[in-house]
Formats: structure tokens, C-alpha cells, sequence
């Protein structure tokens, strides 16, 4: 499910996510897809001077939005399944 997802919206949501889901998380992606959003997360500066707090945490969820209606797709679809 994860894979699907655009890279910068996966990068956005980790800046936000514990240290060890950010982990798992990772960890199911490839190493292309894993590089790319590595890539993201180590550049996206969500202190940057100027940028309220309400933006970024607007931005963050709007990301998190996305990927939870991406996964829903997925399950409609019959492409995934949740573990259990």
C-alpha cells in the first residue's frame, strides 16, 4: 500500500511519526522508493522560519488524509488486505 503512495507525501507524513513506526514503515518499502523518500524527509525543514505551526500541521494531516483514502482504495478494490 505504501508503495502506492507518492514518495513526498510519505516523506511528509514520517516527519510526523515515531522514530519506530517511522521504521517499519520504511522498512516495507524498496530501495528505490525507500531512497526517494528518505530523500524528502531529510530536506523537508517543518521549522522553516516564516511557515506557522497551524500550516504544517494543516499539511501533515491533508498528507495523512491522502494516504488513508489511497489505502481504502486499495481494500474496495480488493489490491490489499489488512493483516489478521
Amino acid at each position: 500500500m505504501l508503495a502506492s503512495c507518492p514518495y513526498s507525501l510519505l516523506a511528509l507524513v514520517l516527519k510526523a511519526t515515531p522514530e519506530a513506526m517511522r521504521e517499519r514503515m520504511l522498512g516495507l518499502l524498496d530501495g528505490y522508493k525507500k531512497g526517494l523518500v528518505l530523500e524528502d524527509f531529510q530536506q523537508l525543514d517543518l521549522e522553516e522560519p516564516g511557515v506557522s505551526r497551524i500550516s504544517v500541521v494543516e499539511e501533515i494531516e491533508a498528507a495523512q488524509r491522502t494516504i488513508t483514502r489511497a489505502a481504502r482504495v486499495l481494500l474496495d478494490e480488493g489490491r490489499t488486505r489488512l493483516p489478521g
